[in-house]
């Protein structure tokens, strides 16, 4: 994406710190702020309403000097009580519009460490609501649960003018903190257990507002967006399959999930839920894959199509396998990579699931293998409020004070005084060039695993060595350097696959087609889940709109033009599969230098 960057919360690019697993996620963490919200009439029954967002895309500009700054984002929507009185199913651009709002809306967490003086729990979603006429909140979970078990919640209602009753539920919907780690709970039947048990907690909740409010003759209104799509799309079938529970018709059941991963072990095409997504949202839009027997529930409406074009590439072994050139050709980089096409980008999502799912990533796998390693590693993060968070992945990221300073260090000195610097006779060179080669046993891998954790060193190493104490507490480093290793292991398998098959596919030379690929695509490929570029594309189609916006592709061309920063929370999964091969990287470089 030319002239755009994934960026970390501190605004300091890191192109390819991006996530292949973590994918699940959806990533992100931020929201919370008292803004004032105005209210402009347009007429007796529509009004134009300021709603919040975070922003991922930055203004060159106007650069932000904090990672708050990008939580104070705001434009605005109109709303009517009249897009109420058609039913449910069918094409409502209005609505659909102003229920995006709503989820961008939600986006808060009362832990997130957000200077905040108000004592309204959610106070964006809450102002937002009240502009709509909403009031007699109520909340649940305004604070994420320390182990993941948690949902939050705000369920309001307003009288329509036939006096018929409007309940409108709200999930959170981003900066889900430790909640966001039941995304991992994938479970091993039925639907993906993490989300469901989410979506009881809403359904509940629900039910308990509807009975102890002596609620009748009402419609629901109920949106939800990436995870919180995942949960809102699950309770609303709950809902449809006991609809005579409730005091109302299925056609008064509004529900709006966009982003919405795959969580449902049916596809029951409900007409009353509307699963909108971009075509080109790719990356955090295929987690959980019908492959692995996940569907939506409702219909899915796509809002614009698929035409992101990616390069494809492949990494070139031929003189870095060879301890003679080695040195040579990493300490420039020149020749490591070549582009071997370009692909329609869900073209090759699709055929990356496949692979993968193929090679044994299915959903058990994922469930008894990488769920463990995944969340404890994870959970070191998102339990860190949004200005401490950079710390974490600076920490791991860091070449010369952090984790990967202290690895390719070790490695160095191993190599010199252990092996007179001879890469011939080195085993983790020689391991490493097995993976990239497919060659490499249980056994090898094993023996690699063992090799980089001891390379991690001691948490009281950093400082003696690097003259840097670590931004991580000992205990964190603790989990740190006990799951590091057993999420390699568990990723290793597909790498190899991918070795075996690029080799196959493009010659004994090249290697991880797949992997690198999605690596060096990451940031195009979510282009299409944020705020900056859902929003223009849900505007541009309502029709005889009096506000000229003009919708952006959200594919090729979509990122020619964007001058602007993406500031996307920065999963750190990749880095950890292919911390090896980078290690490998540093260390013949500083071997070559000096």
């Amino acid at each position: 994406m030319r002239g755009s960057r994934i960026k970390r919360n501190n605004c300091t690019g890191l192109r390819h710190f991006v996530a292949v697993l973590l994918i699940f996620s959806f990533l992100f963490n931020s929201f919370t702020s008292t803004i004032a919200f105005a209210i402009g009439s347009e007429s007796s029954d529509s009004i134009t309403a300021t709603y919040p967002y975070y922003a991922f895309v930055e203004d060159p500009d106007n650069l932000w000097e904090t990672v708050w700054d990008a939580l104070d984002s705001t434009d605005t929507i109109k709303y009517s009580d009249s897009y109420f009185d058609a039913p449910s199913p069918g094409d409502h651009p209005e609505l659909r519009a102003v229920s995006y709002a709503l989820g961008l809306a939600g986006f808060e967490n009362e832990a997130d460490g957000y200077p905040s003086d108000s004592s309204t729990p959610n106070p964006k979603l809450q102002l937002f609501l009240e502009q709509l006429g909403f009031g007699n909140f109520q909340k649940w979970d305004t604070e994420s649960d320390g182990d993941g078990h948690s949902m939050g919640t705000t369920i309001a209602r307003k009288t329509l003018p036939d006096g018929q009753t409007l309940i409108v539920v709200a999930p959170r919907n981003y900066n889900y903190m430790t909640e966001w780690l039941s995304n991992f709970n994938v479970g091993t039947s039925g639907d993906h257990a993490g989300f469901s048990e989410s979506a009881g907690y809403i359904k509940d909740r629900l039910d308990e507002y509807i009975y102890t409010n002596h609620l009748s003759d009402y419609k629901i209104w109920m949106v939800g967006y990436s995870r919180g799509g995942a949960v809102v799309d699950l309770v609303a079938k709950k809902i449809n399959e006991n609809i005579l529970d409730y005091d109302m018709k299925a056609d008064d059941f509004y529900v709006y999930t966009f982003g919405a991963p795959r969580a449902s072990l049916t596809e029951p095409g409900y007409t009353n839920i509307h699963d909108v997504k971009d075509g080109n949202d790719l990356l955090l839009g295929y987690v959980f894959p019908e492959l692995w027997g996940f569907y939506n529930t409702g219909i899915y409406e796509e809002i614009h199509p698929a035409d992101l074009k990616i390069a494809t590439s492949v990494i070139n072994i031929a003189d870095l396998a060879n301890p003679a050139t080695a040195a040579d050709i990493l300490s420039d980089n020149e020749g490591l990579t070549e582009q071997v096409g370009t692909m329609n980008g869900r073209e090759f999502m699709d055929a990356w699931i496949r692979f993968v799912t193929d090679n044994g990533l299915t959903r058990e796998y994922f469930d008894t293998e990488i769920k463990e390693p995944l969340s404890a590693v994870m959970k070191l993060y998102q339990v860190r409020t949004l200005d401490k968070q950079s710390d974490f992945t600076g920490f791991i990221s860091d070449t010369s004070k952090g984790l990967a300073g202290m690895v390719a260090g070790n490695a160095f000195y191993d190599l010199l005084a252990n092996y007179a610097g001879d890469l011939a006779s080195f085993p983790a060179y020689l391991d490493l060039v097995k993976v990239l080669k497919g060659t490499a046993t249980d056994s090898e891998v094993d023996e690699l695993v063992i090799i980089l954790t001891g390379y991690i060193g001691q948490y009281d190493d950093y400082e003696t060595k690097l003259g840097q104490a670590p931004s991580i507490s000992e205990t964190e480093f603790g989990i740190l350097k006990e799951n590091l290793p057993k999420l390699v292991k568990a990723i290793s398998p597909f790498l190899i696959a991918d070795a075996i098959y690029t080799q196959n596919t493009f010659g004994e030379n090249y290697s991880l087609y797949y992997t690198y690929t999605l690596i060096d695509n990451a940031e195009n490929l979510v282009i299409g889940h944020i705020p900056e570029s859902i929003m223009p594309i849900l505007k541009s189609l309502i029709p005889k709109s009096d506000e000229d916006i003009k919708a952006p592709n959200s594919g090729s061309a979509f990122r020619e033009e964007q001058s602007a920063t993406v500031n996307f929370q920065l999963d750190i999964t990749v880095f950890l599969v292919v911390l090896a091969i980078l290690t490998g990287h540093y260390v013949i470089k500083k071997k070559s230098r000096c």
